[in-house]
């Protein structure tokens, strides 16, 4: 695996959170389950010939350029060869602040972004003629991200923004009718927007956010034991947290080796220098860029 990581236009950091170029093999991409992380993606593939296959859905995905929703199911990529892409990681409010679109329509969806966004069709030409240099792709995408920003005249509610910080902040482990009093909105009005502008209901996206919270706590706390996963994120029980577990990974934890095993994947692209900035370390990690698992051993649908 190879990734480096670009920060994005003053103007955009509100709404983006980084852009990525990745190479992915084949082996890599069959042995990765990418997990719901709470933000959304366009994402370029610089392939020539390219194809990946959701293993779950077993939807193939072979669009030049792709829009990715909020996930609240894992996803595992079988690809036709090594892949080469361009990712533009969305804070959850961020897409809908850029494009205008709502957002829950592509919950659980990766769609052809020129469905999205016709205005992107105008950019494939120039893209495909430029498909080995990474950086002037990244240009021309920014400056459609920056086109689009200008025009809309609407944008994400500050308070739905508000919300989505204090429901990572509290690892998702507080109530809906607080947090509506908190942002002074009513609790259908805020659910009905939340889900417009994110793209998940709000108690779907602390769901997600308490279990990203468990990744990254276990990354940095490999030892802990049941207990203090239950105490800390306030699950009610160990069947609750297997639950959750199971539906956001398609897999059950059973001994301690696979908990160990989750991060093998992290650990060693740090150790290869994959990552060399401290910084954009953390932000990968707690932002959940990828929230790279292990594949567990999970059973094919009849």
């Amino acid at each position: 695996m190879q990734v480096r990581f670009y920060n994005p236009h003053p103007k955009l950091k509100e709404y983006v959170l980084m852009y990525s170029h990745a190479i992915l093999t084949v082996e890599e991409l069959r042995n990765t389950k990418f997990l719901p992380d709470n933000n959304t993606s366009l994402t370029l593939f610089l392939n020539k010939d390219y194809a990946v296959k959701d293993y779950f859905s077993e939807n193939i995905v072979n669009h030049r350029i792709t829009f990715t929703g909020q996930y609240s199911i894992p996803v595992l990529y079988t690809p036709n060869e090594d892949i080469h892409i361009i990712n533009i990681d969305f804070f959850p409010w961020g897409a809908y602040s850029v494009f205008g679109k709502e957002q829950s329509s592509i919950h659980n969806i990766t769609s052809h972004a020129v469905d999205l966004f016709p205005d992107l069709s105008l950019l494939i030409p120039d893209l495909e003629n430029h498909l080995d240099d990474v950086e002037y792709c990244i240009e021309v995408l920014e400056n459609f991200l920056l086109a689009e920003l200008q025009k809309q005249t609407k944008h994400a509610d500050d308070r739905i923004i508000e919300a989505c910080k204090i429901i990572t902040s509290h690892s998702g482990n507080l109530k809906i009718k607080d947090l509506c009093k908190t942002v002074g909105m009513s609790q259908t009005g805020f659910t009905n927007c939340f889900s417009e502008t994110i793209g998940v209901t709000p108690k779907l996206f602390g769901r997600v956010a308490r279990f990203t919270a468990v990744q990254n706590f276990l990354g940095k706390n490999p030892k802990s034991d049941w207990r203090d996963i239950l105490h800390k994120f306030d699950y009610f029980d160990q069947n609750h947290f297997i639950r959750e577990f199971k539906h956001f990974t398609g897999a059950i934890p059973k001994d301690r080796r696979q908990w160990e095993a989750l991060f093998d994947p992290l650990k060693k692209a740090v150790d290869e220098g994959f990552v060399n900035d401290e910084e954009q370390m953390k932000k990968y990690r707690d932002a959940a860029l990828y929230q790279i698992l292990h594949c567990l051993p999970i059973k094919k649908k009849a």
